[in-house]
This record gives C-alpha cells, sequence and structure tokens, in this order.
C-alpha cells in the first residue's frame, strides 16, 4: 500500500497504516509525504517512508527491500 501522510477526512495515512497494519498483515506498507518528515518509530512495523518529490526507481527498490 502507497499512502501519503496528509489525506483529507478524520483518518491520515499514518493512521491508515497502522490500521492495515493491524489488520492485514503481510501488507507492504510505504508512506510518503512533501509534508513532514516521518521518524522511524512512528511508522507501522515493517514499513518505509520516502520523502517527496521521488522517482519511480526509489518505490521500487523499497518495495523490493520491504518484500525481501
Amino acid at each position: 500500500m502507497l499512502t501519503d501522510v496528509a489525506m483529507p477526512g478524520s483518518m491520515d495515512g499514518m493512521k491508515l497504516g497502522h490500521y492495515v497494519r493491524d489488520r492485514y498483515p503481510p501488507t507492504l506498507l510505504v508512506v510518503v509525504s512533501g509534508i513532514v518528515k516521518v521518524h522511524p518509530s512512528e511508522l507501522p512495523t515493517r514499513a518505509a517512508f520516502i520523502p517527496k518529490p521521488f522517482d519511480l526507481r526509489s518505490i521500487l527498490r523499497t518495495i523490493d527491500r520491504l518484500a525481501a
């Protein structure tokens, strides 16, 4: 799952990531943001943060690393 920290509504991307991790543990999680820097301790387990702007290669490398 790829999610941005900033999302409209009551659930931001971090809350969504923790929700998905709790309910669907095998899901690969990548959190992105161009506004805030997320510290690794704030991320769900086995998730990665990528700051914006990013390129497709960085996303693919991160997915490969999480899947290993």
